[in-house]
């Protein structure tokens, strides 16, 4: 499968996850029951650790799989409940800790990179792509000491036209989670060309090695 085609399935499958807890929202222990039963069914998926493989192994499933899960859970209300329906919002709950797994081992790789070469910072993330005949990039570099993290890049904005950022944030150094409640040292700030906000970026690193 395509990464767009992976994209568009777990977007469906985001949307049965919706529909399945809509039908119980309104009752608050057969909402709690919905959730035993999804995260029994995403237990029983933890082997699968690729997207492409997990949507291969529910174009195969069925309902009838959910049935000795909900039966463990040893009570009679779990029939009330669609089991496709949780069958779906189960492999979406299942994708999304792929995916938070595949961050957390590319972060850990970059950063372990960056420590091993000696650099103070490390490239997180880097993207770049062309839309409407412009170019628009985001990195993402941590400062491996504490997490000290700058976000910069360029997006369009629908007065201003292109435009550039940089933006101070923190991480946790260990995982690559954002953290909350810590002062930044600088505001975000924009700028009118890549030239002047490269410079910004030069001399923030400078500011803070």
């Amino acid at each position: 499968m395509t990464p767009a085609e992976i994209r568009e399935y777990l977007t469906e499958l985001r949307r049965t996850e919706d529909q399945f807890y809509r039908t119980v929202l309104n009752e608050t222990d057969m909402y709690m029951l919905a959730i035993r039963l999804v995260r029994a069914i995403a237990d029983s998926l933890q082997s699968v650790s690729d997207l492409e493989t997990l949507i291969e192994r529910f174009q195969r499933a069925s309902s009838d799989d959910v049935i000795p899960i909900a039966e463990a859970l040893d009570t009679p209300q779990v029939m009330v409940l669609d089991y496709q329906l949780a069958l779906a919002a189960a492999f979406y709950l299942r994708a999304q800790e792929i995916q938070e797994e595949g961050a957390r081992a590319d972060f850990q790789s970059r950063a372990a990179a960056a420590r091993a070469q000696g650099r103070p910072w490390a490239v997180i993330s880097d993207y770049e792509q062309r839309r409407y005949g412009k170019s628009l990039f985001r990195r993402l570099e941590m400062r491996l000491s504490d997490g000290l993290s700058v976000l910069f890049g360029s997006e369009l904005d629908m007065e201003k036209g292109l435009t550039y950022t940089l933006e101070p944030m923190w991480l946790d150094p260990a995982t690559g989670k954002p953290q909350q409640g810590i002062a930044l040292p600088e505001p975000r700030q924009e700028f009118a060309t890549r030239e002047a906000l490269l410079e910004a970026v030069a001399t923030f690193r400078e500011n803070y090695p």
